[in-house]
């Protein structure tokens, strides 16, 4: 993936995030055979090579991959395809993982952070083809440092978006849309009980998922934080304010942000007893660790209880970013930018994955 013009609009990612007073192993913690069944690692991205894992959404049965190309621009694929730039080179240049998600209903949205520290967004007008609408600005005042969260409301019908802000804090915003129009937010708010710490890893993974939590919906945001742990953070969807934040047991150390994603519906919540709750308290993430190879964490029950830190099954897969956790109704996509430095199996920055059910 390689341009021949465009200025550069989107900025280098320097994520912080909260250190808690906790001093574990600094490896991770191993446990027994995976529970979930697993395919072999395989090169999902053809000859692309990127400075990003691959993001995906699948959209009326369609899937659409975004990544952050060699060349800093944003590159995007429709079932498989060949890969295209997004928009024009100019104003798709990033220097962080672009974000994809099904808003609104039958829609691909893709959102990037900008070089003014703004979040601005594009959607698919149609899939196969490359019709894009030209990148708008959410609202002002993000103070972005890094790549935006993006979860669905079932509450609202909204999109929250999460970023974390220079000085620690995460701001949010919520957009709407009419009739499948977009409603840009007119303003960024900081999330009381959810302050981020200075010396926190990168946190380029996607790591915010929506699911019906302990008598609520609820967002669940996962991180690396400043000592190297992960921790989750717990939002109410009711007012959007943080409820708790622990860390995720086991030990792990992370050197890389995390990725997460439940399986079931992807686009709404659902009850306990209804269709598709059981996949939907299924988590699984993912993040490099401090051995520089991916590593994976998952719960059936919606985080209250976890299988313990793993490699997944196969050759150790090295990866020079954070992996991705893409997601269907029952399958997990794990991808991962290939560091050929630690492992000749595959070209360099090349795009591998393996499906996890």
């Amino acid at each position: 993936m390689t341009s021949t013009r465009g200025r550069s609009l989107l900025p280098r990612w320097r994520a912080v995030l909260v250190a808690f007073a906790a001093a574990l192993s600094l490896l991770f913690a191993t446990t027994g055979p995976a529970a979930a069944a697993e395919g072999s690692w395989q090169n999902l991205g053809g000859q692309a090579t990127a400075q990003s894992a691959m993001y995906s959404a699948t959209i009326g049965g369609n899937v659409y991959d975004v990544v952050r190309g060699s060349d800093g621009n944003v590159w995007f694929r429709f079932n498989g395809g060949g890969w295209r730039a997004l928009g024009n080179f100019e104003a798709a240049r990033t220097a962080s993982p672009p974000r994809i998600i099904e808003f609104p209903p039958g829609r691909a949205f893709v959102a990037i952070r900008g070089m003014n520290s703004e979040i601005f967004y594009s959607q698919a007008n149609n899939g196969s083809a490359n019709f894009w609408t030209p990148w708008q600005q959410i609202a002002s005042g993000a103070w972005a440092m890094g790549s935006p969260w993006l979860s669905l409301s079932s509450v609202t019908g909204s999109l929250r978006i999460d970023v974390p802000r220079y000085d620690g804090r995460i701001n949010y915003e919520y957009l709407m849309h009419d009739n499948g129009t977009i409603r840009p937010g007119t303003s960024w708010t900081y999330s009381l009980g959810f302050q981020l710490a200075g010396n926190a890893r990168d946190i380029e993974g996607e790591s915010q998922i929506a699911l019906w939590g302990y008598g609520w919906p609820e967002w669940q945001s996962y991180f690396t934080g400043g000592d190297g742990h992960v921790y989750r953070a717990r939002t109410d969807q009711r007012n959007g304010q943080v409820t708790n934040v622990d860390q995720v047991p086991g030990g792990g150390i992370c050197h890389s942000g995390v990725s997460a994603a439940r399986l079931g519906n992807q686009t709404a919540v659902v009850r306990p007893g209804a269709g598709g709750y059981a996949n939907q308290q299924r988590i699984l993430i993912s993040c490099t660790g401090s051995d520089g190879m991916t590593w994976i964490n998952s719960s059936s029950d919606g985080g209250a209880s976890w299988t313990g830190w793993r490699q997944p099954s196969g050759s150790p897969a090295p990866s020079s970013a954070t992996p991705a956790v893409n997601a269907t109704y029952d399958t997990w996509t794990v991808t991962i930018r290939w560091n050929r430095a630690r492992s000749t199996l595959y070209p360099d920055n090349a795009l591998i994955g393996k499906r996890i059910t």
